[in-house]
Parts: C-alpha cells; structure tokens; sequence
C-alpha cells in the first residue's frame, strides 16, 4: 500500500512523449578524437552526399 507522500500517478497525468526525431550522432574517431568535425549540413545523407567545407 503506497504512503501519503508516494502517491501513484493516474495515468492520466502523464507527460507527453517527444515527437522530434533523434539528432544523428558522431561515430568511431570523429567522436574519440581531438581533431574538429565538420558541420552537420541538412539534406545530406550517407557518404555519397558527404559535405566538405
């Protein structure tokens, strides 16, 4: 039986869930290096796409 203060939650009362997509994350030496990435450029995909500026 939960205590005074520990009240459950309705399920009413829930909080909205993030309807954003995930922004993409750096991988393999682009994260564990000291060397600067380069910009995240909309519209751009896999490597066939690859942005240099």
């Amino acid at each position: 039986m939960a205590k005074k203060g520990m009240a459950r939650p309705d399920r009413t009362h829930t909080q909205p869930r993030n309807r954003v997509p995930p922004v993409p994350q750096l991988q393999g030496k682009a994260r564990r290096g000291k060397q600067q990435a380069n910009p995240i450029v909309e519209g751009t995909g896999g490597p066939e796409y690859k942005v240099f500026h």
